[in-house]
């Protein structure tokens, strides 16, 4: 599998170790993990960034993530991810974290188009799903932006910082 998708202004390469800083600020930072959960401890975030590291395939129950940079500058910009959700409608979600400094450029729906395209002739996924919690109003336009429709809103969900929100669900079939 190649390692590397680029797009109009984005190369997205797929986590490795030298990455490890990165992954820790990003899950360590209350600031980018207000809408998502509770920041990791060190030790969840090594953990989960390990499994990240193995070999991914459509029966790979870890997420497959790509570090965002701007390919000019090369600077980091965040992260993507997929995971396989359903292997017999060949399924995937997908999720995003843009550093502050990268908000408002149109970088995540770029980059979420581009791993569509990618996982659609790579993997031969069919349908792709996204949730994000209702107040995060940037990220939800960022998922219709990509072209996802909302499914449905549940109520009271998911629980972030002490508070219950509600979730969207969203999805696009290709």
């Amino acid at each position: 599998m190649n390692n590397q998708i680029l797009s109009t202004r984005l190369t997205l390469t797929q986590v490795a170790l030298p990455d490890w800083e990165l992954i820790r600020s990003i899950y360590s930072n209350p600031t980018l993990m207000e809408h998502i959960g509770a920041t990791m401890s060190e030790e969840d975030i090594r953990r989960n960034f390990e499994k990240e590291l193995a070999p991914w395939s459509l029966e790979s129950t870890h997420w497959l993530t790509w570090i965002i940079r701007e390919t000019d500058s090369g600077n980091d910009v965040g992260l993507i991810s997929i995971c396989t959700r359903n292997r017999e409608n060949l399924t995937a979600e997908v999720g995003f974290i843009i550093l502050d400094g990268f908000k408002s450029k149109g970088y995540a729906t770029e980059a979420i188009r581009r791993v569509f395209d990618f996982a659609v002739d790579t993997f031969g996924f069919k349908k792709f799903t996204a949730v994000c919690s209702e107040e995060h109003v940037a990220s939800r336009r960022v998922l219709e932006k990509a072209g996802m429709k909302l499914d449905k809103i549940v109520p009271e969900s998911t629980e972030i910082a002490g508070k219950m929100v509600s979730d969207c669900f969203y999805s696009l079939e290709r």
